[in-house]
């Protein structure tokens, strides 16, 4: 069977483990909760999570030791552990993507950690995990990445 690949965005990581980020709400389908949770019980889904997502989550959750180190056992390890999941750095590859990214309207603006994990999604032309209807309607018009599930 060939393992389906997914790029993962904050919104979707804090929702499916809504539990560790005290106050968070779930912001993603059951669809793509569910295709998070396969990858926790099986190996048919690999789970790319960028890098920058881990760096939102710093400036948003990391507000004190007790939650630093919560969050690190509950989230981070529990990924870092996994042989199909992956904490993707960003490279080169992923650079040209993320200055391919054009012609946002204006209004709908990304800011660069948007436009980090969708140039993930480009690099790994897979679908990306999102709650972000800002990436989604972008797509739609430039038909960067196979899909968007939110």
């Amino acid at each position: 069977m060939n393992t389906k690949l997914y790029v993962v965005d904050t919104c979707a990581l804090i929702s499916y483990f809504n539990t560790s980020f005290i106050g968070s709400q779930v912001s993603i389908s059951q669809e793509s909760l569910d295709i998070i949770d396969l990858a926790f019980h099986s190996n048919d889904v690999k789970l790319i999570f960028p890098a920058t997502v881990f760096i939102e989550i710093f400036k948003k959750w990391f507000t004190t030791l007790e939650e630093i180190e919560r969050i690190k056992a509950e989230v981070y390890n529990v990924i870092a552990e996994k042989e199909n999941m992956e904490i993707q750095p960003f490279d080169l590859e992923i650079l040209e993507n993320f200055l391919d990214i054009i012609d946002i309207e204006k209004k709908h603006k990304f800011d660069n950690h948007d436009k980090q994990i969708l140039a993930s999604a480009m690099t790994m032309q897979c679908p990306l995990i999102t709650s972000d209807q800002r990436i989604d309607r972008y797509n739609k018009r430039k038909k960067v990445i196979p899909n968007v599930f939110m």
